[in-house]
């Protein structure tokens, strides 16, 4: 046998090379060359650059084949690139790693929004993707919104709620996007969980869990990243050169100008925590790429990363100063702080209720009756909660800033379906109530609840316009609704006809009242009664208290529960005075500064003496004393008499 030539060795070492299959390159180098970001999908559409975004990079590469890493865990503020990221991966993975992979929002319209948005705009614009997609195979089964066939893989598209189809599908890769939308538990089980179970087939397989964070202690993505290794971006001081990750406590503002009830903020900077020197914005190129990711929580089993919107490159998101305007425009309402902290600060919300107690509510109570004006207090709106042997009334007054007094809590014995109990509704709420300055105010609108055994006595008693804009509402307890919807046509009949006269239904967003009450009762503990939001009269009994806290939140199931044993109705009242200041001929929350002007003005105290008080008769309990005291002030209004009238047949 003849020996192998050199020239042959090379021509054998050319044919392995050749079919050998190549190399997978990092995500972050594979972005770096093919990617083209569209102007769909892109505030800077052209060739994807890593050096814009240097913090991202050692995610993308964890998420490479080298990599020995299975879960990558994100916790991110919104608009932070982490989106981007799985987009850049899974166009590495269709070109280069090939293997099914799936892509899992939380419900059919994110999915079909990240398709439209992000998927489909890179597809067209980065050809080793629409390379490799079998697009000129249209059968159902190949190329659909549920599945795309790919050169060497299958790519699926699901949302949280349709897991359990893939229970006969393996999964080499998986992306679960928005993970804190997802449900708890579907009729198949955790949907995480049914998603971690399909890739257990492939040895090398990975997962991407990526969201911005909700509520404490039901946040699937803190869950994940605390159970990882931690890791947040350090970037060097540019005058000590002392490392750190940017935190929200130490920016810092001037020059804030204000625009009616609107406050700018000019100017915003970093203070470093070694040396206190001032960080200005302009450095942050510098920053982000002399910076480097450091694990807080080393030896766990797996890298889980955090970053918030101080880090979005210039150009590329909110600037601190924009940042800074936000967060003075979100204090005071629990919402828009809530969403500040989940988007902006990439954290979690820090749910308070729990930690409000009934005792430490009746001790912010204030030596004033109920029944009386307190000076700050502008607007009565009122509250009706309707059960079957009574109805429950609470008079909230509101002032500038939100603050609120519970002005009034009421309850009038009687039968929903006797006339003579809605005719004393009506007498108690056209009633007025005296100012410190003599004036009377009178109850602006009122919610009343709808839900129970008497809806349609209800709807008349609205339709009878007994008193002054008087609505009928129904509590809705799903999250995030605002918290007086837009009205529904109650009375119509089957030839979808609006019946002259017919009742406007409103929708509460219970679950939004809930938490904004909520929130300011806990901020207000340990504040003098000067800067409270919530104020209480000293006459409200016990029993209010143990009511207005009765429900807790329970934030696995992201919903409100009632406490075991307990009645809710001073918080239901509460919930429904607050609906009422919506009403739109009122829309108290829109009031500017110059509204609150000239309602203060119209009330303005002249010698800064309140109205003289009468003692309560001996042996007269609290409440019972300021009920003496509201029947000798009340003044009744001209409205006439509301009467029940007799059942009309209506044809449907």
């Amino acid at each position: 046998m003849s020996a192998i030539t050199d020239a042959q060795i090379i021509a054998l070492k050319a044919a392995a090379a050749a079919i050998a299959p190549k190399p997978s390159p990092l995500v972050s180098e594979w972005a770096q060359q093919h990617v083209i970001l569209s102007e769909e999908s892109s505030a800077e559409p052209g060739e994807w650059k890593n050096s814009r975004t240097p913090h991202l990079v050692e995610i993308m590469d964890q998420l490479s084949e080298d990599s020995p890493a299975r879960m990558i865990v994100l916790m991110k503020s919104s608009q932070g690139g982490g989106t981007q990221v799985a987009s850049n991966w899974l166009g590495s993975i269709i070109d280069c790693a090939k293997g099914p992979v799936a892509v899992v929002m939380p419900t059919d319209k994110s999915l079909a929004d990240w398709q439209a948005q992000k998927f489909d705009p890179m597809a067209r614009s980065t050809p080793a993707v629409a390379a490799a997609l079998f697009t000129r195979n249209n059968r159902a089964s190949d190329n659909n919104k549920d599945r795309k066939r790919f050169t060497g893989g299958m790519l699926y598209f699901k949302t949280a709620g349709s897991t359990a189809d893939l229970k006969s599908t393996s999964l080499r890769y998986a992306i679960a996007d928005e993970v804190d939308e997802w449900d708890w538990s579907t009729i198949q089980g955790d949907p995480l969980g049914l998603l971690e179970v399909r890739l257990t087939t492939f040895h090398d397989h990975k997962m991407f869990a990526v969201s911005s964070p909700t509520v404490k202690d039901a946040s699937r993505i803190e869950e994940a990243f605390e159970a990882g290794d931690q890791r947040r971006y350090h970037v060097p001081c540019p005058h000590c050169d002392e490392l750190q990750h940017l935190k929200w406590a130490n920016v810092r503002w001037s020059a804030v100008e204000v625009r009616g009830d609107l406050r700018w903020v000019r100017a915003a900077w970093y203070v470093c925590e070694h040396c206190g020197c001032e960080i200005e914005e302009h450095y942050k190129p510098r920053l982000l790429a002399a910076g480097r990711w450091i694990a807080a929580n080393p030896g766990a089993p797996y890298p889980s990363y955090h970053f918030n919107a101080l880090y979005s490159p210039i150009g590329l998101g909110r600037s601190w100063a924009e940042l800074a305007t936000e967060w003075l425009r979100a204090q005071g309402d629990s919402a828009r702080l809530m969403r500040f902290i989940n988007t902006r600060l990439g954290e979690t919300w820090a749910d308070r209720s729990r930690d409000i107690k009934p005792n430490a509510l009746k001790a912010r109570s204030e030596p004033w009756p109920l029944g009386s004006i307190q000076p700050g207090c502008c607007v009565l709106t009122a509250g009706v909660d309707v059960q079957d042997n009574r109805l429950e009334i609470q008079v909230i007054g509101h002032g500038r800033g939100d603050r609120t007094w519970t002005v009034d809590y009421h309850i009038l014995h009687g039968s929903p379906a006797d006339d003579s109990t809605w005719k004393a509704l009506a007498d108690y709420l056209n009633r007025s109530y005296r100012a410190p300055n003599g004036k009377e105010l009178h109850i602006e609108a009122t919610a009343i609840d709808s839900g129970g055994h008497y809806t349609h006595v209800v709807y008349q008693f609205v339709r009878s316009r007994a008193v002054r804009r008087c609505i009928a509402i129904k509590g809705h307890s799903t999250p995030g609704r605002i918290i007086l919807g837009r009205p529904t046509k109650q009375d119509i009949n089957w030839r979808g006809q609006v019946i002259k006269g017919g009742v406007s239904l409103y929708t509460v967003g219970a679950d939004t009242a809930k938490h904004l009450l909520y929130q300011r009762l806990a901020d207000d503990a340990g504040k003098p009664p000067a800067e409270r939001k919530v104020l209480f009269s000293e006459d409200l009994p016990d029993e209010y208290y143990e009511q207005l806290v009765s429900e807790t939140y329970n934030p696995r199931r992201n919903r409100w529960e009632l406490k075991k044993g307990k009645r809710n109705e001073a918080l239901d009242t509460w919930i429904y005075a607050c609906a009422a200041s919506h009403h739109p001929e009122l829309y108290l929350h829109k009031w500017r500064a110059s509204d609150w002007d000239r309602r203060e003005a119209a009330l303005r105290v002249a010698d800064e003496q309140p109205a003289a008080q009468h003692p309560a008769p001996a042996g007269e309990s609290p409440a019972a004393s300021g009920t003496a005291r509201r029947q000798q002030q009340a003044g009744h209004g001209s409205r006439k008499p509301f009467t029940l009238p007799k059942p009309k047949a209506v044809i449907w």
